[in-house]
């Protein structure tokens, strides 16, 4: 899956050139502490199907957030593993700074259901999003969403063999598991759970029905 990112870096240009060392500005021009802040945006394969969707992911699963976490990633590994993975940047000197390291925001997810890949109930898995603050410097990504640990999710990932898996967008790949509702009257049966899209934009819907036929569909193959 290709991902072109594009960062566009906000703040003084003579503070930026120096932190790089590509500038002869003088530590007067930039004083100690002065935040960098990178705004990311990310653009992503979008998915015409569900089935479309299910089939590019090696690993969908039903979870929960236990823990999360800010880090700084070399993930020229998962380039690799995608075929390419081209970054444009404002000017050669700040694409020199984010090329490789990289903020990540990471979520570790406990498992409760798992309908494609290697993965069962119970087991832990960690995925990671572009953005995040550590130490002065920030990446603000738009295009994330921030997974709350008091929500359950359905993932569609792609997986890694030495860095934490990645949506395979940031639009079509979250899904919100909302619980069944109960009903007041004991004649009448509590409706399912409700499965509905973590971003607005998106223009799939994601019913159990599809998810139990995903799953049927890897246990007989």
């Amino acid at each position: 899956m290709n991902k072109n990112r594009v960062l566009t870096l906000l703040v003084s240009s003579i503070f930026i050139l120096s932190v790089v060392g590509c500038s002869s500005a003088t530590p007067a021009a930039s004083p100690p502490g002065t935040p960098l802040k990178i705004i990311a945006s990310e653009d992503y394969p979008s998915y015409g199907s569900v089935d479309a969707l299910s089939e590019r992911a090696d690993t969908i699963v039903k979870g929960n957030v236990i823990q999360t976490r800010v880090e700084a990633l070399d993930d020229r590994g998962q380039a690799d593993s995608q075929d390419q993975n081209h970054m444009n940047a404002a000017g050669s000197a700040a694409d020199a700074q984010v090329s490789f390291d990289k903020i990540y925001t990471i979520y570790t997810v406990q498992v409760t259901e798992s309908y494609k890949g290697g993965y069962t109930a119970g087991d832990r898995l960690e995925v990671k999003q572009l953005g995040g603050q550590l130490g002065n410097t920030e990446i603000v990504n738009d295009d994330s969403l921030k997974l709350m640990q008091t929500k359950d999710y359905v993932l569609f990932l792609e997986t890694y063999a030495d860095t934490p898996a990645s949506l395979l967008n940031s639009v079509q790949s979250l899904y919100v598991v909302k619980p069944a509702s109960k009903s007041n009257q004991a004649s009448q049966q509590s409706q399912s759970e409700v499965i509905v899209s973590a971003n607005p934009e998106n223009d799939l819907t994601l019913s159990l029905s599809e998810l139990q036929q995903i799953k049927n569909e890897q246990s007989n193959p």
